[in-house]
């Protein structure tokens, strides 16, 4: 065991969620991080490039005069998000399990082989999702704002309890029934606290790029013309997003088993079985 092993099955406030996430990801750092390079590296490559080349195009006036051409750059930009989303989602909930399971001991090559099993299975499976969020939105905007928080906890459903595409989404609904403004609250608050920090690394390339539209306004001169510096910083600050993604994924994870004990004590009927 771990010297310091964090228990996952239990209840947990919105502040201890936000804490643990971090905490998870620390106490793990090599383990996981070895873990995601072997499962989802080429998927955060992928979706890095992608991202900061969508960003660089967004800025770049030159290359937006064909709207196909920007539509299939924000298409393949979240086609790639989605990948590696997903494919990080099946890493990092097959680590949690194998954490559990072990008590903090991990088999690597474990949670590679149950990653790749899981990994096709929950990409169709969060499109599947998507689908039905849009037709949600565009039939009725409720509905579909209503179904982002039983499926923004699905993945840990269908990872942990082992169920079909089907069962895993009636499941998440039956687990936040009841439960759906505290989950929301929660995962707001989360997903804020991320999107605050991503922002951090955002600011290099947006100071540089307003520092070059003033330049460029007081001489006369294109604002933006298609400048790689400005492309490398987005990309890295892309990275940088992604990266924090996982401490997302972790959070819903124990969003997940919150909500878990909270109806089923599934942790507190595993320390009993543990007794005896």
């Amino acid at each position: 065991m771990q010297q310091h092993y964090l228990e996952l099955r239990t209840r947990r406030e919105l502040g201890t969620i936000l804490s643990d996430s971090f905490a998870f990801a620390r106490l793990n750092v090599k383990p996981l991080f070895n873990v995601l390079l072997k499962t989802t590296g080429v998927f955060f490559l992928i979706s890095v490039l992608l991202s900061g080349f969508y960003q660089y195009v967004s800025a770049a006036s030159w290359l937006t005069t064909d709207p196909l051409y920007f539509a299939i750059v924000l298409l393949a930009m979240v086609l790639g998000s989605i990948l590696f989303f997903t494919s990080a989602a099946a890493a990092v909930y097959s680590f949690m399990e194998n954490y559990i399971t072990n008590k903090g001991s991990i088999q690597e090559e474990v949670i590679i082989r149950e990653t790749w099993s899981k990994m096709a299975q929950l990409i169709l499976l969060a499109f599947i999702c998507y689908f039905l969020m849009i037709v949600g939105f565009l039939l009725f905007l409720i509905p579909g704002f209503y179904f982002l928080v039983p499926f923004a906890v699905i993945f840990p459903i269908f990872c942990f309890q082992r169920l079909g595409k089907m069962d895993s989404i009636k499941a998440a609904f039956k687990l936040t029934s009841g439960y759906w403004w505290v989950t929301f609250g929660t995962l707001f608050v989360v997903s804020l606290v991320i999107g605050i920090i991503s922002f951090v690394f955002q600011l290099p390339g947006t100071v540089y790029l307003g520092g070059k539209t003033f330049f460029a306004a007081t001489e006369g001169t294109e604002a933006f013309s298609g400048d790689f510096i400005f492309l490398i910083l987005m990309t890295i600050s892309s990275a940088a997003t992604s990266l924090l993604s996982i401490i997302l994924i972790i959070a819903i994870g124990l969003t997940y088993f919150d909500l878990d004990e909270e109806r089923n004590r599934t942790g507190l009927k595993a320390k009993l079985d543990d007794l005896g």
